[in-house]
């Protein structure tokens, strides 16, 4: 079965500035030490995969930025979204595999975290 192309989220309106600085908001929310967390941050896979259609439109910084959250998800969104249960629906193959690529992993730090993925490299470019 062929990979599916992902559509945009939001509005093309959004500057991809814009896009980076709602990740890292979402991505800074999941970095709380204290797991203080709310429905509704799994928006951070819409916003990623946005950036992600449009990464030919980040800056060098923009791209350091995107990578330093990155991290953030690689580390904390299996928790969120599996263990806290916050992503139901999101995670399931009959939902993601339709929308997303395994390239956009955000979708499957489920299948990351078990193993049954590798781990994205961070260290290469967005």
């Amino acid at each position: 079965m062929p990979e599916p192309t992902p559509q945009l989220y939001c509005s093309r309106g959004f500057t991809i500035t814009e896009l980076v600085k709602i990740y890292a908001r979402y991505c800074k929310d999941l970095a709380d030490p204290e797991e203080i967390w709310i429905e509704g941050y799994d928006e951070f896979l819409f916003y990623r995969s946005d950036i992600e259609i449009r990464k030919n439109e980040l800056t060098p910084e923009l791209a350091a930025e995107v990578r330093r959250n990155d991290a953030i998800v690689l580390e904390r969104a299996y928790r969120y979204l599996e263990e806290y249960e916050f992503g139901i629906g999101l995670l399931e193959d009959s939902y993601r595999c339709k929308r997303y690529p395994r390239s956009h992993w955000w979708w499957y730090v489920d299948k990351i975290h078990r193993g049954e993925l590798p781990k994205p490299d961070l260290s290469l470019p967005v």
